[in-house]
């Protein structure tokens, strides 16, 4: 892993990222690629914003083979709204480009920002929709049940993307069946 710091903020390249980005453009002979890494960027970008907007500086940024993790202790005690609106942002942001590509007449990159800021509020593992429901899941429940409710969400979750694999996935689809496993091994985890 190679770490440095800008200001002061640590940044950790891992290698897995560089090699799942490399495989991904190897094999990407559409443009698929390029337009999906745009949409990752323009999510995460927008967390950093929203941060910043709340004064937030990020402490380490760390590119891994499973995608970004933005990491700030103050953004764990930060108030409730600003926290919802700091998890929220990626996905908001990939919903307006989809719109935006969509009113274009942009249909795939349309569909990727689309696809990527649905996945993203899966409430598994790291992703956001994961911290906002656990947000949720602290304000309504006991706390002894959040981290039952929360491992129960993500089996959902796993079958629910397995279903819409195997109904809707038109034939095997590389993409689709990994983030299904993805999804499942995560989910286990959490057991």
């Amino acid at each position: 892993m190679i770490e440095f710091k800008l200001k002061n903020t640590l940044l950790r390249l891992d290698f897995s990222f560089f090699a799942v980005v490399a495989l991904f453009l190897f094999l990407d002979s559409s443009g698929f690629g390029l337009a999906a890494l745009t949409a990752c960027a323009v999510h995460e970008l927008s967390h950093l914003a929203v941060m910043t907007a709340f004064g937030i500086a990020p402490e380490a940024v760390t590119f891994y083979g499973a995608g970004i993790r933005i990491s700030s202790a103050r953004t764990e005690y930060a108030a409730m709204t600003a926290r919802v609106l700091i998890l929220a942002a990626g996905c908001a942001a990939n919903f307006t480009a989809a719109a935006l590509f969509w009113i274009s007449g942009q249909l795939p990159a349309a569909a990727i920002n689309l696809f990527t800021g649905i996945f993203n509020l899966l409430p598994i593992g790291e992703l956001d929709g994961a911290a906002l429901l656990k947000t949720l899941f602290i304000r309504l429940c006991r706390p002894e049940n959040v981290d039952r409710c929360m491992k129960l969400s993500g089996l959902i979750s796993a079958a629910l993307v397995m279903i819409a694999v195997i109904t809707a996935g038109g034939g095997v689809s590389f993409t689709l069946v990994t983030t299904a496993l993805y999804i499942i091994i995560v989910s286990s985890r959490e057991l």
